[in-house]
Formats: C-alpha cells, structure tokens, sequence
C-alpha cells in the first residue's frame, strides 16, 4: 500500500489534528516544517540563509520600516532610539565611507507602536507621544525629519462658557488674556483657534503722490476666500500695479498692471485664495492725475481698494501658562484684530490629549486618527493639500472632514486600509468608512460596523484585496475580505489549524513577501520566525516555522530586482544584526547555494585567510568552498579564519537544520482504515528537484544519509539532484503511528516535491 504525499500545502498542522484523517488538509499537511518553505505550487524548499547586512545603530534594538520610493528604487529605514540609517541595493547607504544617519526622537519602547504611509519621497510617520512626523527622501544619502507643518486646524468645536480670550497683538509672540480663569499648565504646546471679524477695510488716493515726500501707496488686508476690489476714477494716465503679498518668499507679486489713456476706468475684483490674511496694495510711479484744461476739478483721477468685513480663524501656539487669565502665545497665523472674543477652539491634538496613533489616505485626503482621548475620531486633511485641516466659512466640499465611529466601546482605531472605501480597525472591530455612493465630504461623512474582531498594534499586510492581521489578543492571525453574499468585509482565522505555533506567544512583528512564493512571515516573542504561504484563491495558508543562532526581533519585505527580499533584525547574543534573506529562486550551480545564517559570501580569489568575520567570532561555522561543503571550523576571536586552500567562491556562517516530518501515515485497507494497525515502511520514494545533501528516518529514531554522487569527477562538487531517490529503512519496524523525517543539514539546497511510503500491514 503506498501513500502519496504530492503537496504539504497544508502546512504544519498542530498535534490536535492528528487523529482528523478525514480533513483535507490532512493529506497535504506536516507534522513539523522547520526551516523549509512551502512553495505556492505545494512542495516544500529549504528556506536560504540571512546574510549579514551591518551592525545596528550603536547596537540598539532596531525597527525596520519599508521605503518604496519606485520599482527600481526601494529603501529599508533602520530606526533605532534617536537614530535612522537607510540600506538598498542589500546593502547599507553609506556618506564618506561611514554609515549614513539621521537623528530622530523616538525612544526604544516607543518603536513598536509607530505607524507610518508614504506618499512620493514623503514617509508620514504617527505615534501617540508625538506630533506627526515626515520623513523626507531627498537622495540616497539626504534625507529630512521633521514636524509636519500642519495647517489650518483640526480643532475642536467651540467652547462657549461665557469666558472671553483678547489677544495682545495680531503677529508674533503674544499675550492671550482670559475675562475668567480658563488657562491650565496642560495646555502648553497645544494650538488655539481664535475667530475674530476683520473689519472692512477702504483706501482711495492717487497711488505715487509725495505726501511729506513719501509716495502713496494703497494696502488691505484681505481674508482668506475673500475679495478684494480696485477700481479707478476720473482722467488720469500712467500705469497702476495691483500687487499681492507672498508670505513665502517675503515679497510683493504683482497681479495685473492696467495703464490708462486719460479718459477710461477700470473695476478690478481678486481673490484670495490663500488661508491666511493677505496684504494687497496698489502702486504707481507715474499716475497723472492732472485735469484737462476746461474739465470740472472734480474729475480728477483717484483709485479706491476695499476690501469688506469676514470672519476669520487666526491660530496660535500656547507657550507657556503664567495663569489661569494669562498665557504666551507663538502667532502661527496672522490674528484679525485685537478684540475680545468668545469664539475660540483648542486642538484636538496636545502632550496631554495625545497624538494622531495611526495615518493612512483616502480619496487624496490624509487621514489621522485616534488620540489618546478621542481613540475613535479621525481627521481628513483637504483634498490635495495633505498639510490642511482647515475648514472655510461657509463649508466646503473639499474642507478638511472630523469623524468619529459609530460605535458604543472606545476602542481605538489601530490602522486604516483604502480599497473603494476605507476600513478602519480598531481593538473591537471593522468599520467602513466612505461618503455612500459619493466622494466623502465633511457633509455626507459615514461609518458602518463591518465584523467585530479586533487587532492589535501590528501593521497589517494587505494581500490583493484582502487584509491580514493580528487580532487583538495577539495570539491569532485572521484574514478579512469583501464578500458579496453579506454585502461586508468578513474573514477567517488563517492560524486555526497551526493553533500550536501561537498558544502561549504573541506576534510581535508581521510583513509580507509577495514574489515569488506569497508569504506572511510573522515575528514570535520567543524569536522564532513563522511563514505562512498564503494563497486565498487556492485556498492555501500554510503555516512554517524558521529558527536561527539567535533571536528574529523584526522582519520587512521590499522590492528587489527579481523578487522580494526579505530583511530581519536579529538578536545574536545580545547583539542587533541587520540581515537579508538569500534568493529562493532556486540557483543552479551549487557554487552559488546559500544556506547560511549571519552569513558573508567572498567571490575571487578568497586566500587562505579571511579577516572581517567580527560578528561571527567564537562562532564554529560552516563553509561551502566553490560548491563543497569543508569541515565547521571557529572563528578567531579577532574575527579571522584560517583556510587550507583558496577557494574562487566561499559562503560561510551559522548553520541550522531544515526539517520535514510527515502526520502519521494513514492509509485505507480493503476492510478498512489502518489507523488501529501496526504496519511497518521499509522502502520510500522522494521526489526533488535541485537538491544534494540530506539524511531521513522514522518517527525520531535513527537517520540514514541519502547518497548523490554518481559521474562526478573526483574533487568536483555534486550536482544538483532532479527527480526520484528510492531510499529503504532497514531500521524500521512494525508500529502504530509512523512518521516520515527528512532533514537537511549542510549548507546545500533541499526541494521535496512529493513522498511516497511504501506501507506494509502485519506486525
């Protein structure tokens, strides 16, 4: 009786399934997948090695966070407590031969929870203790952090107690004086809208004229969507020059210029279409107003420049609290007037409030949400301009939109994903997010409970059209998708049939590798690295687990030339490694094989001893000289190896063992299942393809090496192996339960493609 094993697409299975024969995921499944991959057509492969990148910023605990600038230009940000470094290219972006770094200010335990989004060469980055933040491209080895320079807003509504605030001045560092005690200490820091009328305005003259040897000129201020108006009277000839503040540059642009021939008028209206108060004066260098002769002397040429009255929103910045009437305050935009007023709002956003703790967009809207006291209300920025949360008067439809969900719990919104709406996770559940049948506008704004599962702090992966994330305990990982049956986003629990890999840990760090074989590696808090291969249209989540010389703190996945790689921050005896995953495009010649953790690849003539192996010293490591595997030897502790031979190609590092361990074979008999019988596998056929090296066995018992060499030439390095070893079992015996074990333990590649037992009953 032979049992055919032609896929393990089922991945690891845990031990609670052994006896669910009936499953499907049964056939397909493994008892133990430990440092192998499953491939997305079904067999499993020896994961490559991680090849050293660098040391970690003065060897912190590091974050990494993805930087996808284009196809051919992709970066990894190293983010460290106070420090980012950049690597591309599988290597570190180095200035003048040193490691090139930037200051940041985040602390170590503040590292898992930032949140980031891109857009362009912009990297927005949010935390709930800190105002948000870019991070800028502007060269490989030119980059720019920085406070965004928020706009407009957000605030909240109005307070209305009857307590008035009257500014000191209208710009620059100012007194807020309060008719009652309104100020506390937990203001500092925050901004403060303050809406004041700005009076109509009216200059008429003759632009240019010597008064006490100064010339004329004529200036309003106009409000932000306001008009200002020109226009002239009587004869006069010259040419006269409409001109527009530019806060910006620091200087006066001219808007129209408009001559005369004596006898015509002009009525000039424009906008300003800036959010702030804007100076605009009318010049001249030649406005002749002189009267013909006979003409009526009321005739004589003039220009008027209005301007009419608005209500404005002014906004300052909070220094200090000298009482509960009195504060200092930073002018951030220009005030209308000096008068008292009742009709002022804080932000939203304080040190005491909290920050914006996640960032994402919608419909060219940037989206912040959940502070520390309002965890469910999210802030739309202006459509197009990411740095505005303002709001006109009267409203308009691409003002900046305030939300909360509609929901009784105060559960946070942990992360925002676009499709044709935008779904917001929080702690409790989903939420749709979108304007109905419309683009979402501050006027037709609406949220709606999709499932009631809750994540956790991890960014998740977006797959196509799907989300998979940890939910909230973060010991489960689920998957959400729309579905056309309920007309709402629904999922399923992906770790259900791996329950073991996740009872007792949580998954500290998650990302997504989609070429080539579409995996979600997952970050454990004992180190331990999972994979699962996800394929929701084949109906493939097959869960994998990697281990190494040290402890995976950290994984993400960007863009390279022929597939994704994959990068991890390790813990290797209390020191931080940057390392990137070698290719599993399968490399034909086995000079070319890395199968090596913290390992470093020499090509050319390599001599007989290698230097610069510091990170590996005390190590005893293994090598593969120009394809053959040499005996382990230990690094020097001054990070030396000495060699017998010089080699054209050496890999060398930390080895591990890559195992495959089958469920229990089963098969059916004429009068039924053998699961109650003994029986005994003394032959088996496995299937490779590009594969050397290897040993197998039963259950946990003896193993025997599987023999390649065949027409080699002495001292050349074997082949790789496709097609079928027929191996036999003279240790095995007749048992109830059996398991298959292949494993994998020198630095060579190992593809199974099928396992076929040959079954005997008896015993």
């Amino acid at each position: 009786m032979y049992q055919l094993k032609p896929s393990f697409a089922g991945g690891e299975l845990a031990p609670a399934l052994y006896g669910r024969i009936d499953l499907a995921k049964y056939d397909v499944g493994a008892a133990e997948i430990e440092n192998m991959i499953v491939l997305r057509y079904g067999g499993v492969s020896r994961r490559p090695g991680f090849r050293y990148v660098a040391q970690t910023y003065n060897n912190g605990k590091a974050r990494l966070i993805p930087f996808r600038y284009s196809s051919d230009q992709n970066y990894i940000v190293e983010v460290t407590a106070g420090r980012f470094r950049f690597y591309t290219d599988q290597g570190i972006v180095v200035q003048n031969g040193n490691p090139y770094s930037i200051a940041n200010d985040f602390t170590e335990t503040q590292l898992a929870d930032i949140k980031y989004t891109q857009s362009a060469d912009t990297l927005f980055l949010t935390h709930p203790e800190h105002y948000p933040m870019t991070l800028v491209r502007k060269g490989a080895a030119n980059w720019e952090y920085q406070r965004m320079d928020i706009k407009g807003g957000p605030f909240e509504d109005a307070i209305r107690n009857g307590i008035s605030i009257t500014p000191s001045a209208k710009t620059g560092t100012i007194t807020l004086t309060a008719s009652a005690s309104y100020f506390t200490q937990d203001m500092v820091g925050s901004f403060l809208s303050v809406q004041l009328t700005v009076a109509s305005q009216k200059q008429e003259g003759v632009p240019g004229q010597l008064v006490d040897s100064v010339p004329v000129v004529l200036q309003v201020d106009c409000p932000p969507g306001a008009s200002v108006f020109v226009e002239t009277f009587g004869f006069w000839t010259g040419t006269i020059h409409i001109e527009k503040y530019d806060k910006e540059s620091g200087s006066w642009v001219e808007l129209r210029s408009q001559s005369n021939n004596h006898s015509q008028n002009y009525q000039l209206t424009f906008t300003n279409e800036t959010d702030e108060i804007t100076p605009y004066r009318v010049t001249s260098s030649d406005f002749d107003p002189s009267v013909w002769s006979g003409e009526n002397g009321n005739q004589t040429g003039k220009v008027v420049l209005q301007t009419f009255s608005s209500d404005y929103e002014g906004i300052v910045k909070i220094t200090a609290v000298n009482s509960g009437t009195s504060a200092r305050a930073t002018v951030i935009r220009k005030l209308a007037s000096t008068s008292a007023t009742e009709d002022y709002a804080l932000s939203p956003w304080s040190a005491a409030k909290g920050y914006p703790a996640c960032c994402g967009f919608f419909e060219d809207r940037l989206v912040l949400a959940a502070t520390k006291t309002a965890p469910q209300t999210f802030w739309m920025s202006r459509t197009g301009d990411y740095y505005n949360f303002g709001v006109s008067i009267p409203q308009m439809d691409t003002d900046a939109i305030t939300g909360t969900l509609n929901n009784g719990q105060m559960n946070g919104i942990k992360y925002m994903a676009t499709f044709g709406e935008i779904l917001m996770q929080t702690a409790g559940g989903t939420y749709k997010v979108s304007g109905g049948d419309k683009p979402i506008t501050p006027g037709n704004q609406q949220s709606k409970p999709q499932e009631y599962r809750g994540i956790n702090h991890l960014t998740p992966c977006l797959i196509g059209g799907r989300i998979v994330f940890v939910q909230q305990q973060g010991n489960i990982v689920r998957d959400l998708g729309y579905t056309y049956d309920s007309d709402k986003y629904q999922g399923d629990d992906v770790s259900l049939l791996a329950a073991h890999l996740f009872e007792n840990h949580t998954i500290e760090g998650i990302t997504y590798q989609e070429v080539p074989n579409s995996i979600v590696w997952c970050v454990r808090d004992d180190g331990i690295l999972l994979g699962m291969t996800y394929i929701k249209e084949q109906d493939v989540y097959a869960w994998h687990k990697h281990t190494t010389d040290g402890l995976f703190v950290d994984v993400c996945s960007i863009s390279g030339d022929h597939e994704d790689e994959l990068w991890a921050v390790v813990n290797r005896d209390g020191n931080y490694y940057v390392e990137v995953m070698g290719t599993q495009v399968q490399e034909e010649e086995p000079k070319k094989q890395f199968y090596v953790d913290a390992g470093y690849r020499i090509t050319g003539n390599t001599g007989k001893t290698i230097t610069g192996l510091n990170w590996l010293a005390g190590k005893t490591v293994q090598i593969l000289g120009d394809g053959n595997v040499l005996p382990e030897q230990e690094v020097a502790g001054d990070g030396t190896l000495a060699l017998n031979h010089v080699f054209g190609t050496l890999v060398i590092g930390m080895g591990y063992v890559s195992r495959l361990k089958t469920l229990p074979v089963e098969v059916n008999a004429a009068d039924g299942t053998m699961a109650s019988r003994k029986k005994r596998i003394a032959r088996m056929m496995l299937m490779f393809k590009d594969s050397r090296g290897g040993w197998y066995g039963l259950n946990s018992g003896k193993m025997d090496e599987i023999k390649w060499r065949s027409n080699e030439d002495y001292n050349a390095p074997i082949k790789l192996f496709t097609g079928k070893k027929y191996v036999t079992l003279p240790q095995s015996g007749y048992e109830d339960i059996l398991q298959v074990t292949v494993e994998q333990l020198d630095p060579l590649p190992m593809n199974i493609i099928a396992v076929v037992p040959e079954v005997a009953p008896g015993g």
